[in-house]
């Protein structure tokens, strides 16, 4: 990035243009030859002079050039640029230039890493399925910038446009990208349908308002299949020109003349991931009068009921706290926050403000279903120091014990003194439910709103009965697809109709064997397919970032359009489960290996990743045995993309509840399982010390 004078620059270029005005004026326009090439020149470069005053700062990183190309990647209209969306960053756009639109979105998953997925349609080619309106290709693409932009180097990056599938569009590219500011110049080369050397230019008139150019080397030919149908010869003229304009801080408008024939316009949403739609409701930690006289000075069991109301007053439940006079403990169930740092932070302040001035240690246990899991015990002058700013995270880091527990208290003991215990055994919630499918010969698009209001009952420890009731609004999901008569999930169309139906109604029994090793078994309505049993045992090794274990479902399958009735057709898996947690970056991968519902055998890999507003994005893509698989679902991988959303988002106030949805092609048979109300992983994976320790400092919160 190279920084400049804004006024100076103004200034000459002013006097310069001027000074060629006056030239203009008395040349009588006796100008040839190479005269026109200069004066052209002149003229250019005192434009974009001019153009300096209307921005006033130069940014360090790729913004605020990163904005969305034709093909909703980062780029200008249809060549990449060195840029890429910020990490956490999503966009959400729309783009045509006929005969092609695009629709999809984009999103920066890791610090310099972007993905991109897009449906594009061309709109003069015929259909490839009778029902379809129009000629439809999906595309992912992916784009690293190797180099960051810096003092002394531009920014460089390597993309694959279109990795998989079909591979109309398929293309691999390096590009250069360095910032003049205002402009923002690119070079690049991309073979296949890149065709060769490109370049372009963006300019940055107004913080609202950009001018983009650029050389297209693109090859439409590339191929020989529809997209070569559908521009059939290379445009005589591969200068394509634009405009930007921001019309929202998260939204801009783009108008463009490509190919030297046609007009281009686009629509791009482009925000970072997760901010809450409403603002929260202030949520300062509590003030409660401080009382440090020690031990021998307090009535314990009037103090112990003391912290016991304040715990629960700041919105925790099923909250026991005791002491057997140098330790202060306190349990509880986190079902105010979705950060399990910031609810124990709270608990320790509750704890340390009621503490007499001889406590050794404080104590905040977090419980799952009854069953205590996590352990942070901390000194209280060392919590108070780190509250206050004293100590540094990483002393602070090394001074606390964060481990996973499964002891509890001895009421028996006499010297013990305790107060609280159950107290919330209801729990109850309402899902906002969206269902999509993709590629299906009877719509490329289908998709299912409704509510999906759901409750849970806290029978003993570990035990719970959990209900959920499926209420559709809207459902187009339909296929002319014939399913196998014993088919696992091709037919799942026939489920999702507009009829009103629990879609779970089960029991959940999970155990505790050791502090790190769990099991589960399920069984009732699991989903809204299939009933039967379900069981999982897992155990965490080290600081909890890898997890082994197994599962093993039986199902038979419901009845469509009924409430309770089932088919005479049953299904089962045995599958060995690996997770691996990479902490500080938030990312969980997942392997399965076994034998699927359908009898398929092989591999099932998942990986997410959890953004820093709760948001979760990952994706699953199978590699099993479907030889012996009909219909579609032979030679056929399980793939897709889902979204995990915080409800706080939503809220005015912070929440633990997340909604899950997913995009997929159409349901298949290979690699399919029962869908689980909640794993074992999900249960206290979240709770181990790795996993805790990564965002330690959100016990300041």
């Amino acid at each position: 990035m190279i920084c400049v004078n804004a006024e100076l620059l103004y200034a000459k270029s002013s006097s310069r243009v001027l000074s060629l005005l006056l030239t203009i004026g008395t040349s009588n326009w006796e100008i040839h030859g190479s005269g026109v090439v200069s004066l052209i020149r002149q003229v250019l470069l005192s434009v974009l002079f001019l153009l300096i005053p209307f921005v006033h700062v130069a940014y360090p990183w790729d913004r605020p050039f990163d904005n969305a190309a034709n093909w909703l990647g980062t780029g200008l209209m249809e060549i990449p640029t060195a840029r890429v969306l910020d990490d956490g960053v999503i966009r959400v756009s729309g783009a045509q230039a006929l005969p092609l639109r695009w629709y999809g979105g984009g999103m920066g998953i890791f610090p310099g890493f972007e993905f991109t997925g897009r449906l594009t349609d061309l709109t003069n080619v015929p259909v490839a399925f009778v029902g379809q309106s129009t000629f439809r290709d999906k595309c992912f693409d992916v784009k690293y910038q190797v180099v960051p932009e810096s003092k002394w180097l531009p920014a460089v990056a390597l993309g694959y446009h279109d990795i998989f599938g079909t591979q109309l569009f398929e293309a691999q590219y390096i590009v250069l990208s360095r910032q003049i500011f205002p402009f923002d110049f690119t070079l690049g080369y991309g073979n296949k349908r890149l065709g060769g050397f490109f370049a372009g230019v963006e300019a940055a008139l107004h913080p609202r308002f950009h001018f983009i150019a650029e050389y297209n080397s693109l090859d439409y030919q590339y191929g020989g299949r529809a997209p070569a149908r559908s521009i059939p010869k290379d445009p005589d003229w591969p200068v394509n020109f634009g405009l930007r304009y921001k019309l929202l801080p998260v939204l801009d408008l783009g108008v463009s003349y490509q190919r030297g024939d046609t007009l281009g316009v686009s629509l791009n949403f482009q925000a970072d991931l997760g901010k809450p739609i409403v603002p929260h409701r202030a949520d300062p930690p509590p003030l409660v009068d401080v009382d440090r006289r020690p031990f021998e000075q307090r009535d314990a069991k009037e103090m112990v009921e003391q912290i016991h109301t304040a715990i629960h007053q700041a919105g925790f439940t099923n909250v026991s706290v005791y002491t057997e006079g140098r330790t202060l403990t306190a349990e509880f169930t986190n079902n105010q926050y979705l950060s399990n740092q910031k609810a124990v932070g709270r608990v320790l302040r509750i704890l340390l403000l009621h503490a007499p001035s001889d406590a050794k240690k404080l104590q905040a246990v977090e419980k799952r279903k009854g069953m205590p899991i996590l352990r942070v015990a901390v000194k209280p002058n060392v919590l108070e120091a780190y509250l206050m700013g004293d100590v540094p995270d990483e002393i602070f880091e090394r001074l606390v014990e964060v481990e996973t527990t499964m002891a509890e208290p001895d009421l028996r003991d006499p010297g013990l003194v305790y107060a609280g215990g159950q107290d919330s055994r209801i729990g109850w919630g309402v899902k906002p439910e969206f269902q999509s499918y993709l590629n299906d010969p009877s719509g490329f698009f289908k998709f299912r709103v409704g509510l999906k209001p759901w409750g849970v009952a806290d029978l003993w420890k570990g035990g719970d009965v959990y209900a959920r009731f499926d209420v559709p609004f809207y459902s187009n999901i339909e296929s002319t697809n014939v399913p196998p008569p014993n088919t696992v999930r091709e037919d799942s169309w026939k489920y999702l109709g507009r009829d009103y139906t629990f879609s779970n109604l089960l029991f959940d029994q999970a155990l505790q064997f050791t502090d790190r090793t769990f099991g589960r078994v399920s069984f009732g309505y699991l989903e809204y397919m299939y009933a039967g049993s379900s069981g999982e045992v897992l155990h965490f090794f080290g600081d909890g970032s890898i997890a082994v274990g197994l599962q093993a479902d039986w199902v038979r399958k419901r009845e469509p359009g009924s409430t309770m009735a089932l088919k005479d057709l049953d299904f089962y898996d045995v599958l060995a489960n690996a997770y691996f947690r990479v902490p500080k970056l938030d990312v969980t991968l997942q392997a399965q290996y076994g034998r699927f519902m359908a009898g398929d055998v092989g591999w099932l890999f998942t990986g997410s990743r959890e953004y820093d507003t709760g948001i979760i994005i990952g994706g699953w893509w199978s590699f099993t045995d479907t030889d012996d698989l009909q219909g579609f679902s032979k030679g056929y991988d399980s793939k897709g993309v889902f979204i995990t959303l915080p409800a706080r988002i939503f809220l005015t106030h912070d929440s633990p509840v997340r909604y899950n949805y997913s995009l997929a092609p159409w349901t298949r048979d290979a690699a399919q399982t029962p869908y689980h109300w909640q794993t074992l992983f999900d249960l206290a994976g979240d709770l181990m010390p790795g996993r805790f320790k990564a965002k330690l400092s959100d016990i300041r919160q």
